[in-house]
Order: C-alpha cells, then sequence, then structure tokens
C-alpha cells in the first residue's frame, strides 16, 4: 500500500463530536431464534473529518448506518442505544416527526442503489425541489433555482436540461451525482455515504468518490463513508473502523492503520488489494465467509478464519483493547508491527 496519505487533520479531542455513538446494538428476533446485527459498537466523528466504516457484505455496516439515521422500524427491529448525538444533541429522545426535520437539514444518507433511491416517477429536479421546500421553506421557483444550482455543482452537465429528466433516463453515475446533490443540497453536518459506488465501473466510481470528497472538503462537512473495499478509502479517510460480524474489530487512523494492522481480519483486506508491485501477481483470500448472524460461533467471531487462532480464541471473546495512542483491536494476539511473533 502506497505510504503518501493525506496529512491528517489538526488535532480537535476538544471539539464536540459532530456525531456520538456509544453501544448501539440492533437485534431481529424471530421464530428461528435471534439475528445479532450490530452487537454494541461505538463510534466517534469530529467536525469535517471523513471516518470510514469497513468490512465484508454482512458484518452490519448498513443497519449501523440506518440505526444512526433512525431509519429502521421497530418491531421488527430491537435497538438500543446508551448514546446518540449529533452536534450535542440527544437523538434518541427525539420523535419521528422531528427527525424528519433533521434528516436533510442536519444529516443526509446517500443510499448505495441509487435507481430504488430515488422515485422514478418523478423527475430528479422534482425530488431535489423537495428537499429545499421542505427544509428551507423556499417556494417552487426558487427551490427550483437552487435545484438546477445544485445539478451544476455536482458536475451534472446540461442542468436545465437533466433537471427535467426522470432517473431512468440517467446513467448510473449521473444518478448517483444527483443523490450527492441531494445530500449536500441543505449543507448538513454530517453525510453517510452506504457503498456509494455499487454497480459503478471503475472510472465512474473514481469521479464519484472525487466528486464525494471535493463536496465532503468544500461545505467541511463530516462524512461516514461505508464500503467493503479498503482501497477506495485510502486517499479519503482519516480514521478507519473495521467491522466484522456485528463489532468493531479494530480501529485507527488510515495511515496508522495501512502502515501496521494489527487485527487478522485487517491484515486480510488488506492482503486482497491488488498492487502493481505484487510479484506474485495471485490475490490473497480469506477462507470461508463472515457467520450467519443467527449462528455466531463461540469465542472470537473470527476464529474460524484465522489461521493464527488459539484455543483462548476459540473460547473467549477478546476485549477491544488499545495497543497504541488511538490504534484499538480486538484480538488477544495482535500483530506486531513486522509480523514476527506470527
Amino acid at each position: 500500500m502506497n505510504d503518501e496519505k493525506k496529512i491528517s487533520s489538526p488535532d480537535t479531542t476538544e471539539q464536540e463530536n459532530t456525531l456520538t455513538l456509544r453501544n448501539l446494538k440492533v437485534i431481529f428476533p424471530n421464530e428461528a431464534g435471534v439475528i445479532r446485527a450490530v452487537e454494541g459498537i461505538d463510534l466517534d466523528i469530529k467536525p469535517g473529518e471523513c471516518v470510514a466504516l469497513v468490512g465484508e457484505s454482512g458484518c452490519g455496516k448498513s443497519m449501523t448506518s440506518l440505526a444512526i439515521m433512525k431509519l429502521l422500524s421497530s418491531p421488527p427491529a430491537m435497538i438500543r442505544v446508551d448514546e446518540l448525538k449529533l452536534n450535542g444533541e440527544d437523538l434518541t429522545l427525539l420523535s419521528e416527526q422531528k427527525m424528519q426535520s433533521i434528516r436533510g437539514s442536519q444529516m443526509s444518507m446517500i443510499f448505495q442503489d441509487a435507481m430504488t433511491a430515488l422515485n422514478p416517477v418523478m423527475t430528479v429536479g422534482r425530488q431535489l425541489d423537495e428537499i429545499f421546500m421542505r427544509h428551507s421553506n423556499m417556494k417552487r421557483k426558487e427551490a427550483k433555482e437552487h435545484s438546477i444550482k445544485a445539478l451544476a455543482m455536482v458536475g451534472v452537465p446540461s442542468p436545465e436540461l437533466r433537471y427535467k429528466d426522470f432517473p431512468h433516463q440517467l446513467s448510473g453515475g449521473m444518478r448517483q451525482r444527483v443523490l450527492i446533490a441531494m445530500a449536500f443540497a441543505c449543507q448538513p453536518k454530517l453525510i453517510i455515504a452506504d457503498e456509494p459506488t455499487t454497480a459503478l465501473d471503475v472510472t465512474i466510481q473514481a469521479q464519484v468518490l472525487e466528486l464525494l470528497s471535493d463536496m465532503q472538503r468544500k461545505h467541511n462537512t463530516s462524512l461516514l463513508l461505508i464500503t467493503h473495499d479498503l482501497s477506495i478509502v485510502a486517499n479519503m479517510a482519516d480514521r478507519i473502523y473495521v467491522m466484522y460480524s456485528g463489532k468493531i474489530v479494530e480501529t485507527a487512523n488510515a495511515y496508522e492503520l495501512f502502515k501496521k494492522p494489527l487485527h487478522p481480519y485487517t491484515e486480510g483486506l488488506l492482503g486482497a488489494i491488488p498492487r502493481l508491485s505484487d510479484d506474485h501477481h495471485e490475490f490473497i483470500q480469506i477462507p470461508d465467509s463472515v457467520p450467519h448472524p443467527m449462528f455466531k460461533p463461540q469465542g472470537c467471531y473470527f476464529h474460524p478464519r484465522c489461521r493464527y487462532a488459539t484455543e483462548e480464541c476459540k473460547c473467549d471473546m477478546p476485549p477491544l483493547r488499545e495497543i497504541a495512542p488511538g490504534h484499538c483491536v480486538r484480538c488477544f494476539h495482535p500483530l506486531s508491527e513486522k509480523g514476527e511473533d506470527k
């Protein structure tokens, strides 16, 4: 991995977090048992910071984002959280009506499938208009002007014409740009991007990520970027949380995590990234798959796939502990700096 990483943002420990999340749990009881989607995770995002939540499909990333936005219906979901604050405001105390006013104005979400996120029977312009009309109390004519400017800002060509288009008339990349325009419309303090480049080809992925990064820096927005691909966040994220089977298994600033991963799962994810300097021309593969959330193994959830697992790993769940300043890992036997101990 290229060690050239953007300089981390200045220390903001004295600043109030944009997002504070403590001990989030999301479960789905059913007749067959209990699906434990998210198991007690903590998350902090500073003002203007880009934080990445990384893990394979089925690790609980999207459930975490939906819980933060309070978009999970209960029932069927059972949600428990000790603390959920946005800019110091306790979201757990807010009614659904109040949350509707916050979504879009103070926090927004970019969903992974633009075709299902957008209303197929409304033009993209009208969908943008609704955001300005609801959250900024604009009249339709004024909202239309702002919508066209928003489309132009995210690089949609001929925005006056595209304003009148329906989602199916746009390419995948253009639809994703529309979602980004909608997310940034009211300049919220927090944006959650859930796999924003899914189903896009590599070239368009790069364009969308560059646009998202530029918009974040321009508006000094806090960004939670959810992805399964560590290579996507290499030059975007300030800090990274690695999630596995509903738990955070490692967290560190991005440079430190790429330079010195401590958890075997993080090592596997990094090893799966193709490199031009790789002389072996082989993909490193993590064996098997993420356990079903209803049938998780005893002990460390990763031990059936871990080549370093011991009897201790098979019996007990390791705690998340700080190995170095700001670098935490959930492992009894974390990897050393050069891997000599393994």
